[in-house]
């Protein structure tokens, strides 16, 4: 049975080759081409042409240009915090491996991403701390029933114990080399603007795109710690306060999916991770009303970022974008 992987270049793709055609696949690689700059590693090529692995390279950097870049520099632009790899994966890299497979007559397609899928479709957590289902949460059901994800049953520290190749590891902003907010710098402009507690001016900022909720540095108010709280990008402000401000028990969605239909979500426990940092929540999940309700308050809860939603089984039920209702 053939079987299109997704090869980015790193260990963990080039592993997910190799274990499909130890299972008797007949393995292509499919390597996108994102950006200016990424080469596939000739170490990987090779490496994979022992094991019979035939690799076809495609150009996506239009696709991933409007779909990611453009994306990431609005979300900023609007004083939101994007998370580009989960709408990569959604809008460019899942659904280009697909097309890639259905016009080479392959049905299965694969990445090297710790996850899994059950029987039913449903995309699951990881069983090492490694999970990545946070990244995919998003991706159609429909892709996710034709995946395969070979590393779920194994360990980031087994393969490299396995495999003894040093290949780089993947960045979460494969489009920038250094600083992000250099880019933001350059497309939206730096524009003073007040960071203000309150209703008072407290200081003073060269561009809002330089903060996100939570963040400290570079906030100064007496000898007391700061953090900011809010951004509002159509007055150019950065809202600071003390810590305790930060936490909140709810929070409204924007874009958001299920699936599963509202009656069997009723009927669940849900959890919510807000980001992929933080520890996951129980929470009361409206579809109706598209609101969040945490039943432990979480910290920084943050426009723009994704919330994914689980249940006891460790499904992935839900998925949206944090909106600004608190």
């Amino acid at each position: 049975m053939r079987c299109l992987v997704g090869v980015s270049g790193g260990l963990d793709s080039f592993a997910a080759c190799v274990m499909l055609k130890e299972k008797g696949f007949d393995v292509v690689g499919l390597h996108l081409k994102l950006t200016g700059e990424q080469p596939l590693n000739e170490l990987v090529k090779e490496r994979l042409r022992r094991y019979g692995v035939e690799i076809i390279e495609k150009d996506a950097i239009e696709q991933f240009n409007s779909s990611v870049v453009e994306y990431f520099i609005d979300q900023y632009a609007a004083g939101l915090t994007p998370n580009p790899c989960v709408v990569c994966n959604k809008e460019v890299k899942i659904p280009l491996l697909a097309k890639a497979a259905d016009d080479l007559g392959i049905y299965l397609i694969a990445t090297g991403h710790y996850a899994a899928v059950d029987s039913d479709g449903y995309l699951k957590k990881h069983r090492s701390q490694k999970d990545q289902s946070y990244f995919l949460a998003c991706v159609d059901k429909n892709y996710l029933k034709r995946m395969l994800f070979p590393l779920e049953n194994t360990t980031r520290e087994e393969i490299e114990k396995r495999f003894h190749l040093e290949l780089p590891k993947s960045s979460d902003l494969c489009f920038v080399k250094h600083n992000y907010r250099d880019i933001l710098a350059k497309k939206l402009g730096r524009k003073r603007g007040r960071i203000v507690k309150g209703t008072q001016v407290v200081g003073y900022h060269d561009g809002f795109f330089n903060y996100t909720i939570g963040q400290r540095k570079g906030i100064k108010v007496g000898n007391v710690a700061h953090y900011v709280t809010r951004i509002d990008a159509n007055t150019n402000t950065v809202y600071v306060n003390t810590d305790d401000a930060l936490f909140s028990d709810r929070f409204e969605l924007n874009n958001l999916k299920l699936y599963i239909d509202e009656v069997e979500l009723k009927r669940l426990r849900v959890y919510v991770k807000v980001r992929f940092s933080a520890q996951q929540k129980y929470c009361k999940l409206d579809a109706d009303s598209k609101r969040v309700y945490l039943f432990e308050k979480e910290r920084a809860i943050t426009p723009g970022q994704i919330a994914v939603f689980y249940d006891d089984k460790d499904r992935v039920v839900a998925c949206g974008t944090i909106g600004k209702w608190a």
